[in-house]
């Protein structure tokens, strides 16, 4: 095994989210420096910037994927777990009508966003993880 394989898996053990993270703007990298974009033409531009959006959506979905699998495992060997959601939902609208002389206008507008937030808390090593578990997944978070 070579040492950037080694690396990568060291990587990904330790930190899911934000080696996916890195992939995907590596990723994007490669695919952006291997276009000339001198020479091509801007048809083939749209298209290949909207198979880039595409890619870049699926693989931001898997790193939701791979963070939510990462805190599963942290709740399955943490002795106590502590979680807080805040949701916050909100939106406003608005109507107009503007008369004048010559014209006649209505408008009608609206926004509204959504925040969540959710704060885990670990404590502790769940007691009955198996001593033989690998010491790989035995983050020091949890010592």
């Amino acid at each position: 095994m070579s040492l950037k394989t080694a690396a990568s898996i060291a990587g990904f053990a330790l930190n899911p989210t934000g080696f996916l993270i890195g992939k995907i703007a590596e990723y994007a990298w490669d695919s952006i420096a291997e276009k000339d974009t001198k020479n091509t033409d801007l048809i083939e531009l749209q298209l290949t910037a909207r198979k880039q959006e595409i890619q870049m959506q699926m693989l931001e979905a898997q790193a939701k994927v791979a963070q939510e699998l990462a805190i599963a495992k942290r709740i399955e060997m943490a002795e106590e777990v502590e979680i807080e959601e805040f949701y916050d939902l909100s939106g406003e609208g608005n109507t107009g009508l503007n008369v004048k002389e010559s014209s006649v206008s209505v408008g009608v507008s609206a926004s509204g966003h959504r925040v969540t937030k959710r704060i885990y808390k670990f404590r502790g090593l769940n007691s009955t993880i198996d001593a033989t578990m690998p010491i790989r997944l035995v983050h020091p978070f949890y010592r």
